[in-house]
């Protein structure tokens, strides 16, 4: 006989208000993501956020959740890995979040940043590299990339043993609730990780962790955002933004018309 399980109101409840979903990147939050860059002057930050759809950087990922389209976490991302994989497997996918391990970078584009991150959590001595969630860009000339992070009160950090150079190539089957890797020798994914310096922290194409990519703004056509759906913030930017297009749409139609009807006055030797 087939039992039927009960789950409590208020629990069920919960659960479907709390609730989210993935996706990739819409055509509409991309163009969106487009218009709000053009708010950056410098040539350099422009490049370094000229990201296509099919794409992604640290810093792109990091603008979307600037401006309301979240993205996944890197805990997210492995809750998707729990439930379906092949959503994944074949590209990679960008965390908002770095990996600094010292106040400093020998790969010279990226030492102003390693420099001003270490200030800004206020660190001088590194035990073990540190994960920082939650920061936003801001133009900086000084930066190589035209651009240099900031925190926020919704910006935290912590250290991650796990994370140090020790354990590179080491394998794991899933990560932990902090985006972590919980070890395994019998695993099927690998970590990769750096001796010191910045780093992006991202999923590759076969579900490996890379804590060890210098190059922070690098793209390619494999590269894909998973946005986190069900926010209203998201719903919020689209629903701007299709205002915005009617409104231009509007404009557009009325100039014509205009245009028109003095060509036609124009014609009849008025």
């Amino acid at each position: 006989m087939e039992e039927i399980k009960l789950i409590p109101r208020k629990i069920r409840e919960a659960v479907e208000k709390y609730s989210l979903g993935a996706r990739h990147l819409l055509e509409q939050e991309q163009q969106v993501y487009e218009e709000k860059c053009k708010q950056f002057k410098s040539e350099k930050a422009r490049k370094t956020l000229n990201i296509s759809r099919n794409g992604s950087n640290l810093f792109k990922v990091l603008f979307l959740n600037q401006i309301g389209i979240r993205t996944a976490t890197l805990p997210e991302l492995d809750l998707i890995v729990d439930e379906n994989d092949s959503f994944l497997r074949g590209h990679y996918e960008d965390a908002p979040s770095v990996v600094l391990r010292s106040a400093g970078d020998s790969y010279q584009p990226n030492d102003y940043l390693a420099k001003s991150l270490a200030k800004l959590i206020k660190k001088r001595k590194f035990n073990h590299p540190i994960v920082i969630n939650g920061l936003t860009i801001v133009e900086d000339d000084d930066s190589a990339y035209g651009l240099s992070f900031k925190l926020t009160d919704k910006s935290n950090f912590f250290e991650t043993p796990e994370l140090s150079h020790v354990n590179n190539q080491t394998k794991f089957f899933k990560l932990d609730e902090r985006g972590i890797p919980v070890f395994d020798k019998e695993g099927n994914r690998t970590l990769y990780t750096k001796e010191s310096g910045l780093s992006r922290l991202l999923l590759s194409r076969d579900l490996d962790l890379y804590s060890d990519w210098n190059y922070l703004a690098y793209s390619d056509s494999n590269g894909r955002v998973v946005v986190v759906s069900g926010e209203a913030t998201s719903q919020k930017i689209l629903n701007e933004y299709t205002n915005k297009l009617k409104q231009e749409r509007d404009r557009q139609i009325t100039e014509t018309k205009d245009r028109y009807l003095k060509a036609q006055t124009v014609l009849r030797g008025e």
